[in-house]
């Protein structure tokens, strides 16, 4: 394979947490944005781009990072249980996952050994504040020690401002290392505070403008450097945000049916002898395992769940806060979605996607062929309510840690209320267009589609001139 002319001699790669596309577009044409106008929108593009399900912090990093869905990069939720390992090791930590604090630090222990990182391509590299350090070394990851002082002086404060000003002391001093080839910078405090205050809340808003100065800083030192010409820049969010009305308890459901389940923070309660495990994330997803009539190694269908529960999806359904179930009704490859408007069946190839509808759409579409390639399936239902769902609910099922029915939220919903003592104002994790549709942009023309988040890894080593591994779920935009 030929290898593509470097167009960058190094590549910034800005991770803007949480940021919603349409306030990030109001702010940019109204002004107020003039560095990343400036320095990314003016010299290539600003689009809205697809994430990935579940649309959540720390997940939605893969992509940018591997080119691959978190289905095949077997990471399928913030949260997760592995009902193999909870049967045969019961002293193990590995049974299940939170990636909240100090479980952090496992997601590059976690991430599929196929998966091949930015930061393993392209030496040498930095990252600062992503749990995805996979190949920068201890000395150039930012995020390795610093970032849990960091939080626990957040829950003494209620500030995450100290963190973003560390990152962006980082991520100068990176900008000035003029042999570093990659630097991912993640910004924390639009999610954080969207969270506690509200996404359209003025805590919220004023992050945006601070990424802006941030970006502003970081040209000046390229400049300085002699580096601005020759650097790639370009930016993306993980997920959007949407405002919560309403708790939807979907551990206490479980629990109510009769089911020992396991959850957090009540992990430690149902150590051994769970009946069911919730993992929610993001508090607008969550998936659910239930064990079977042998032992929790043994994975039935949902066919065979549903035998045994057989009200349990229009139990589920009944209430507003469910907007969609998907599971795997066979040991096929056949995905399922159902919710209150209808039914269909999604298979997911290499390269297509087949797409029946049992009756009425579940997801709202007009008519849509019942064959499509990927990136049809993304154009044509991209100006809906669910832009790429079709893909999206069935690459998660790649991972055999997903659950054995995922659940996604209403909007307006959340499924979790218990979250420690915070009460969250807004959520993020379901399929909705506020959550899987984000803001992107890159200081090099791209090809005039929609991108998803995996087409960065291989835009990024396009520009750079590196070969780009075959086999991912992106396609470069170069």
């Amino acid at each position: 394979m030929n290898q593509p002319e470097a167009r960058f001699s190094r590549a910034f790669f800005f991770l803007l947490d949480g940021a919603r596309i349409d306030l990030f577009r109001e702010f940019l044409e109204r002004g107020d944005l003039p560095n990343i106008a400036r320095y990314l929108v003016e010299p290539g593009r600003f689009t809205a781009a697809t994430t990935v399900f579940p649309s959540v912090t720390g997940v939605a990093y893969i992509p940018y990072l591997t080119g691959m869905f978190p289905g095949r990069a077997n990471i399928p939720g913030y949260r997760w249980f592995d009902r193999d390992r909870y049967q045969r090791r019961p002293l193990s930590m590995m049974r299940f996952r939170n990636y909240h604090g100090l479980g952090s630090y496992l997601m590059d222990r976690d991430l599929s050994k196929d998966a091949r990182t930015l930061f393993e391509i392209v030496k040498p590299s930095s990252n600062i504040f992503s749990g995805i350090s996979r190949g920068t070394g201890m000395r150039r990851n930012a995020a390795y020690f610093r970032r849990i002082p960091a939080a626990l002086k957040f829950f003494r404060t209620g500030s995450w401002d100290h963190i973003d000003k560390a990152g962006e002391q980082f991520l100068m001093r990176a900008a000035r290392r003029q042999n570093e080839r990659f630097t991912f910078h993640t910004t924390y405090s639009i999610d954080e505070y969207s969270h506690h205050h509200g996404p359209f809340s003025e805590r919220a808003r004023a992050c945006y403008l601070d990424f802006d100065r941030v970006i502003g800083q970081l040209a000046n030192v390229l400049r300085a450097t002699g580096q601005l010409e020759s650097s790639l820049l370009m930016m993306g969010a993980d997920h959007g945000h949407t405002e919560v009305k309403e708790h939807f308890d979907l551990e206490r459901f479980i629990e109510k049916r009769g089911l020992k389940t396991l959850y957090f923070p009540k992990q430690v309660k149902r150590w051994i002898g769970a009946d069911a495990a919730v993992m929610v994330a993001g508090n607008g997803m969550g998936h659910v395992y239930l064990k079977g009539p042998g032992k929790w190694s043994a994975r039935p269908p949902a066919e065979e769940h549903l035998e045994r529960h057989p009200a349990l999806i229009e139990d589920l359904l009944s209430n507003e806060a469910i907007g969609h179930i998907i599971y795997r009704p066979h040991a096929s490859g056949e995905v399922r979605v159902r919710s209150r408007q209808g039914e269909a069946s999604i298979t997911l190839s290499a390269e297509r996607v087949t797409y029946r509808v049992h009756g009425s759409d579940p997801f709202g579409y007009g008519v849509l062929p019942a064959e499509m390639t990927r990136a049809e399936a993304l154009e044509r239902t991209m100006g809906s309510d669910f832009p790429d769902a079709p893909v999206q609910v069935a690459q998660v099922f790649d991972s055999p840690r997903a659950g054995d029915f995922l659940i996604s939220a209403s909007r307006g919903y959340d499924l979790r209320p218990r979250e420690g003592k915070i009460n969250h104002k807004s959520c993020h994790g379901s399929l909705h267009r506020e959550h899987m549709t984000v803001p992107f942009a890159v200081n090099h023309p791209i090809a005039d589609r929609t991108p998803r988040s995996v087409d960065a890894f291989p835009t990024i080593l396009t520009l750079l001139g590196r070969t780009v591994p075959s086999g991912l779920d992106g396609v470069t935009l170069a």
